[in-house]
């Protein structure tokens, strides 16, 4: 049985079918149905758990199974403001290949940045994309002006977009149901 523990693959060992992390189907019941309903009680997950999954567990083995998840990094316990409180910007770069000995400080810059939603590392000319969140088009310019006197050495290939509109921000619910239907699959 594969467990959500597992150690992270290299690259070549990863198969492209399957998740990264594997997990048993009692977690990925309990973590559909805390998706279903972020606020239910551990009463209210073993009654969804019995009459959905034919699964009778106690609350107390589910709070240790919830703890176990989040201290292994398989789920996040996230509250999320309301997306039209605040102003979105996309930034995109590559990294300056005359000045990649200082790197880390810029990576460890972006990580630490309270602005800084997500850092993202993707294929293309501009491998790093990173998601802020400000709180007015001054805030942003005086990020990005104090980003670029701090790291602009470091970068390549920068480009600033705002997100004007965000038509969804959620996680699809079918992603788990879909994560369920290739489990025990091989390549």
């Amino acid at each position: 049985m594969t467990h959500y523990h597992e150690k992270v693959m290299g690259l070549d060992e990863i198969d492209l079918k399957s998740p990264i992390m594997g997990i048993d189907r009692t977690r990925l019941f309990l973590i559909k149905e805390k998706i279903s309903n972020p606020s239910a009680t551990l009463k209210e997950l073993s009654t969804a758990m019995l009459s959905k999954y034919g699964i009778k567990i106690s609350h107390t083995r589910i709070a240790d199974i919830l703890r176990e998840l989040k201290s292994s990094g398989m789920i996040r316990e996230v509250i999320i403001p309301n997306e039209n409180y605040f102003i979105f910007a996309f930034l995109e770069f590559s990294n300056s290949s005359n000045n990649f000995s200082d790197w880390r400080k810029t990576y460890d810059y972006l990580k630490n940045s309270p602005n800084v939603v997500m850092i993202l590392l993707t294929d293309g000319n501009s491998r790093w994309k990173i998601l802020g969140a400000f709180r007015s088009f001054r805030e942003v310019t005086k990020w990005m002006h104090d980003f670029v006197q701090e790291h602009g050495k470091e970068v390549d290939s920068m480009n600033l977009s705002i997100v004007y509109k965000i038509h969804k921000l959620s996680f699809p619910h079918d992603l788990i149901e879909s994560t369920e239907d290739t489990e025990g699959e091989t390549g």
